[in-house]
């Protein structure tokens, strides 16, 4: 222990520290603090493993180190390499670079957001998204907010507000973050009514609930499981006919939003928001930031005088997007308009053949020096979208001596973060979405890992 407090004595103080030649010109706050966090790192080594005093090289070095860490910002650029195309904690669906550059320039000047350039008067902020919406969906107009959650918040805020709303047992779903409907259907002030069963659900369970306070019948997508075996599930079709006959409003929360049929039915059965409209729903949300493959949104369609109504709900400043949002909404709305779509990235990842997976895997490999091997994995969907739907893909094993947790560590502590998969104790790097512009970067990161 006294051979530990001697050790301690010889640690630099802060302000010395911080006064080293090495750090002129850098913000002393930061500076600081980085000199702290290393300081307290070797204390913490000493005290628990008995190490020496590293020379005051470098400890300058790694307070270096420290400061670009703190000054580079916490949010920043990963490789995903799980084959997880809509990965929830990697921000969903990468948004395309030419829908990004035509975004900003929109938004880093000024802009028509709210103005009606032909007539020089204000204009609708949401005409620039509704136009395209109506178009590509067939409904009579759409609005966005700023997530999925707020649009089935403001749509029941709107249409229920202090009346009943059915929906299945089976659909009581939790949306991530501990978000559960029953709990978002609270605080909008719809009360709900729960109609079948877990499993089983059937028209005539709508039809029973209906009282002189029903508003809503309301169908939730069921996200990240589903039910099978001896279970049954009211269509679309049913309910939209079910509701128009009870004198009710039919709402669909299709939560991911398939946009386009891009996998075999035999996946993904999901149906695309142009056939929920066509089917006769009144009003349907989904996120944008999913199967669309564009930005953070909840964009919501339907019905002209729903949608006005939900347009004049005081929440809706609250709620509301920015030009930014906009823009990246419009510009990819655009890609689908113009049958451009198999460009968005998310689109690519999900639909790329085996052959060509195999081949960028060939690739990756001949620019690797350490040992490695190529298998056969499958790939899902993420992002509550799909939930059974697996793809065939290629995985790259990275051999190492190492742990598979420690290599797995390396590769998420490199100057751009790299994170893989462990199938069966072995580092993976899925290639389905790992973009051959990031292959130098994957290169030097599994090079420092193994």
């Amino acid at each position: 222990m006294n051979n530990n407090n001697e050790k301690l004595r010889k640690l630099p103080q802060i302000d010395k520290l911080a006064s080293a030649p090495e750090f002129t010109g850098l913000n002393s706050v930061l500076l600081k603090k980085a000199a702290r966090n290393v300081l307290e790192n070797i204390r913490c080594d000493i005290i628990d493993k008995d190490t020496e005093v590293p020379d005051l090289q470098i400890i300058i070095q790694e307070v270096k180190s420290e400061y670009h860490k703190l000054t580079r910002g916490t949010l920043h650029k990963v490789i995903n390499a799980t084959g997880v195309p809509i990965h929830t904690n990697l921000g969903r669906s990468p948004i395309d670079k030419s829908v990004l550059e035509e975004a900003i320039e929109i938004s880093s000047g000024y802009s028509n957001l709210e103005y009606d350039v032909a007539n020089g008067k204000r204009g609708d902020r949401y005409h620039h998204t509704a136009q395209y919406l109506c178009e590509l969906t067939g409904a009579e107009d759409a609005i966005v907010v700023n997530n999925n959650a707020s649009a089935v918040f403001i749509i029941l805020n709107t249409l229920a507000r202090n009346k009943e709303v059915a929906v299945s047992r089976g659909e009581l779903v939790e949306i991530g973050g501990s978000f559960r409907v029953p709990d978002v259907m609270s605080r909008s002030g719809a009360k709900l009514v729960e109609v079948g069963s877990t499993n089983k659900t059937r028209i005539s369970d709508y039809a029973g609930s209906v009282s002189s306070k029903t508003a809503m019948f309301m169908k939730v997508h069921k996200s990240n499981y589903e039910i099978v075996g001896f279970s049954e599930e009211t269509s679309l079709d049913e309910i939209a006919r079910e509701a128009k006959h009870q004198g009710v409003i039919s709402y669909y929360d299709a939560g991911s939003g398939l946009f386009r049929k891009i996998i075999p039915e035999s996946v993904c059965g999901d149906q695309t928001i142009p056939e929920v409209i066509s089917k006769g729903i009144d009003i349907v949300s989904f996120s944008g930031d999913k199967m669309l493959g564009g930005c953070q949104a909840g964009i919501i369609a339907g019905k002209k005088d729903l949608i006005k109504k939900i347009k004049k709900n005081p929440l809706m400043r609250m709620l509301r997007v920015d030009k930014l949002t906009l823009a990246v909404l419009q510009g990819t709305f655009r890609k689908y308009l113009e049958r451009n779509d198999n460009e968005l990235p998310v689109n690519r990842m999900l639909t790329e053949p085996p052959e060509s997976l195999f081949k960028r895997a060939e690739k990756l490999v001949s620019m690797l020096s350490c040992k490695t091997t190529i298998i056969k994995i499958k790939s899902t969907v993420g992002g509550g979208s799909c939930p059974l739907a697996e793809q065939d893909s290629y995985g790259i094993i990275v051999h190492s001596g190492k742990r598979s947790s420690a290599v797995d560590k390396c590769l998420r502590n490199a100057a751009t973060p790299v994170v893989a998969r462990i199938i069966d104790d072995k580092v993976v790097l899925d290639i389905r979405t790992i973009d051959e512009q990031e292959y130098t970067i994957v290169c030097e990161a599994v090079e420092g890992a193994v």
